[in-house]
């Protein structure tokens, strides 16, 4: 892995770190304003923390009620489109406080190199089957 790689990588480890602890301000922290979530029925784009904040507060709040107990990122990978934009791509694997598996997400991430580092330019759900694994 390359330097650039690297530090995208390292959003990542953060992100999921952060995710894992439901920490709210940290996990919008991560995106780049506008972004934009591809989801399985809707696109939605955001311009605003307070709009990101809203999309996460009710899935935390339903995670939290399912005993929600950390995640792990697995099947990453990372492939750098420029200096400033890279993709990425990853299994999310949701457990229970007990270590029982709760469910699994697959995302595919755009991502851009800003004054304040990697942010998050958008994101998209897809089947847990279909994570793309680039080079």
């Amino acid at each position: 892995m390359n330097n650039l790689e690297q530090e995208v990588d390292q959003l990542f480890i953060e992100y999921f770190r952060d995710f894992s602890n439901l920490d709210l301000k940290a996990i919008v922290s991560y995106f780049h304003l506008p972004c934009v979530f591809i989801v399985l029925n809707d696109v939605l784009v955001f311009s605003t923390a307070a709009e990101v904040e809203e999309f996460w507060t009710p899935r935390f709040e339903a995670m939290k009620a399912a005993d929600f107990g950390h995640t792990e990122r697995h099947e990453a990978s990372i492939q750098m489109l420029n200096d400033h934009t890279a993709m990425a791509s990853s299994l999310a694997v949701r457990f229970k406080k007990n270590g029982t598996k709760l469910e699994r997400r697959g995302a595919a991430f755009a991502v851009r190199k800003t004054d304040e580092g990697w942010k998050i330019v958008t994101v998209i759900h897809h089947s847990p089957e279909n994570v793309i694994r680039m080079q």
